[in-house]
């Protein structure tokens, strides 16, 4: 009897203790935190904005030709000035399509050159100017990365949207009557600089100034937006089921947030996300149609968080790979980073956002600014260019800021950049020091 009592009291703490090992699984939720998912918010980001297409795509230079001299602004707000004021224009002509096989314009036959940062589709032209309705079929097709503008006796302007890479061409006229007085005035501005042309070994014409740029470094403050608050509309926005949204803090520091499908980590020092949502393979869509969606997935959220004096512009389209690129551009010169992540807007597109990278700060005030640049002239680069192997492969060259991420505060570093097959890159000045004292 004694015995049966003994088996029947470790039974009981058996099963009382298996009770509570299931109700401590049941209730362990190891690494999360529970967050309130009962208050969505129609919120958007902190200092964000909209965009419109029409003012992401921008030239990266402005190029003025006088009887074979090259000139540029010297405040280079002047170029987005004028590219401001052409995007009035409406256009006509357009009838005979694409043309292939064209040879760059002779410089002594336009007046001014738009060169932009990547091959623009022909199909923003509509967007970006006025066409008429039966010469749209004709700018659908094709992609342009340059402007020429020339200036004809009759005080019109024939506008030849061209692809130095595919030599393909398609022409039009501008209908506005004041167009040719605008180029004239601007092109008559007193404060420019000039300009090399540069030819050997590559493509396409290299326009590089010939001077040094009088450019500081710059010191902002990084006005951050990390915490779970603040990133509330991206959480709405991109996490859709936020009944069983979960947090966790991630190893160095961040934290991730998931809805059990997508995943969204904010790297909380380095100040900026990544952002996937698995999704199947997706056919590819147009160019266009890529920066359209992406555009208004952005304005959804307000995710333009630029400041008034920097803003978004489009800089890389990868047809293969549904991915667009939204860079950084601080009074018109482009900023990369030693962390590009911290300089670009990143998204790849199937019906909606395969993965989303993004900054998760603005620059804030300006607190300290440095000395002069000691930039390297255009002669010397061009020096460079001559006695550098492979500098055949690069496409172009132009100043722009290197972000240096010191926390607190992020700071803009005047520098030389090259674009070859592989993107945009500093230039290696190192090399450029060794040829200079050669």
């Amino acid at each position: 009897m004694k015995r049966e009592f003994l088996k029947t009291v470790a039974l009981s703490i058996l099963i009382a203790a298996s009770l509570l090992l299931t109700l401590g699984i049941w209730n362990y939720q190891p690494n999360y935190d529970e967050l309130d998912n009962s208050n969505y918010t129609n919120e958007t980001l902190r200092g964000g904005k909209e965009e419109t297409k029409k003012s992401i795509v921008e030239p990266s230079k402005v190029i003025i030709n006088s009887n074979g001299s090259y000139s540029g602004f010297n405040d280079k707000t002047r170029q987005d000035e004028l590219y401001r004021k052409m995007q009035d224009w409406s256009l006509i002509g357009f009838e005979e399509g694409i043309k292939t096989d064209q040879e760059l314009p002779d410089s002594d036959e336009y007046m001014v050159e738009l060169i932009f940062p990547l091959e623009v589709p022909a199909s923003a032209i509509r967007d970006l100017f006025t066409v008429e309705d039966h010469n749209i079929e004709q700018v659908q097709r094709g992609s342009f990365d340059r402007i020429f503008l020339r200036l004809n006796e009759d005080d019109t302007i024939n506008m030849t949207f061209f692809n130095t890479e595919a030599m393909m061409s398609m022409e039009s006229t501008v209908q506005n009557a004041n167009a040719a007085n605008l180029v004239e005035k601007y092109a008559e501005i007193d404060d420019q600089i000039d300009y090399i042309r540069y030819e050997a070994g590559a493509d396409t014409p290299i326009y590089l100034p010939r001077e040094s740029r009088e450019l500081k470094e710059l010191t902002f403050s990084a006005d951050a937006f990390t915490t779970t608050a603040e990133l509330d509309p991206l959480l709405n926005s991109l996490l859709l089921n936020r009944e069983v949204l979960k947090s966790n803090r991630m190893e160095g520091g961040g934290r991730s947030y998931s809805d059990g499908i997508r995943e969204l980590r904010a790297h909380e020092s380095e100040k900026y996300m990544e952002y996937i949502n698995p999704l199947p393979e997706n056919r590819r869509i147009d160019n266009w149609e890529l920066v359209n969606q992406t555009v208004n997935f952005l304005n959804t959220h307000k995710g333009w968080t630029n400041s008034s004096q920097d803003e978004y512009q489009l800089y890389e389209l990868n047809a293969q790979q549904n991915e667009v690129t939204y860079r950084l551009v601080y009074k018109e010169y482009p900023v990369f980073g030693e962390m590009d992540q911290l300089a670009t807007i990143n998204i790849v597109w199937r019906n909606q956002p395969y993965k989303y990278n993004r900054p998760l700060f603005q620059l804030g005030d300006s607190f300290d600014y440095g000395s002069p640049s000691n930039l390297p002239m255009g002669t010397d680069i061009v020096n460079f260019l001559d006695n550098t192997k492979g500098s055949s492969g690069i496409k172009d060259i132009m100043i722009g800021y290197k972000l240096v991420d010191e926390g607190i505060s992020v700071r803009l570093e005047p520098t030389w950049f090259k674009k070859d097959g592989g993107g945009w890159s500093e230039l290696d000045l190192s090399e450029l020091s060794g040829l200079e004292e050669g």
